[in-house]
């Protein structure tokens, strides 16, 4: 049983090695956040927000720490590197692979809810997309704040913006409360 975990283990121990893309090549940060950074964030966003919300926290938490699973063995693509078909199919052929070995009541749980994930169509997948973005927005901020061209930073606050919207909720709220700088509608 141990052996069989092993796989799931090594992915997401795997996530702290990959960087995400756009920090490194559309801003040069040398030492940006990686994936695992990421999504440690994003869960930490997801658990507080999703509690104020009222929305299901373990199946978000849950759906935060898979979401992005897949990129250690795909690696992080950034949008347009390849179509959006060839990524999914990639992933899935990852996924699937990940969660091999989980017992198999778990690897359907699991399965289910990154595919639900990917559908983008229920209450909590859709929020998990926002908190996305949302930890995307912070972290712009973030290296705004330590001196990184907020010019090469912009494009990364409009795809927030264009995720998020501004549905007057605690989510588009904190995006709302990022630096005037930050945040260009």
């Amino acid at each position: 049983m141990v052996n069989d975990l092993a796989p799931f283990f090594h992915s997401i121990l795997q996530l702290k090695s990959v960087k995400r893309a756009g920090w490194v090549s559309k801003v040069q940060i040398e030492n940006g956040e990686s994936v695992a950074d990421h999504t440690f964030s994003m869960c930490a966003l997801a658990m507080l927000l999703s509690d104020i919300l009222g929305l299901d926290t373990q199946k978000a938490m849950k759906m935060v720490i898979l979401h992005d699973l897949a990129e250690s063995i795909v690696g992080d693509y950034m949008p347009g590197v390849v179509n959006e078909k060839q990524k999914i199919a990639k992933e899935k052929k990852a996924m699937k692979s990940i969660l091999a070995g989980l017992p198999k009541n778990i690897r359907s749980e699991y399965e289910k809810i990154w595919l639900e994930y990917l559908q983008n169509k229920t209450a909590v997948s859709k929020f998990v997309h926002r908190v996305d973005k949302l930890e995307m927005a912070l972290q712009a901020s973030r290296y705004e704040k330590q001196g990184h061209d907020s010019r090469l930073l912009e494009p990364f606050f409009k795809s927030a913006r264009a995720t998020i919207g501004d549905k007057g909720d605690i989510v588009s709220e904190i995006l709302n409360s990022l630096s005037p700088n930050s945040i260009r509608k």
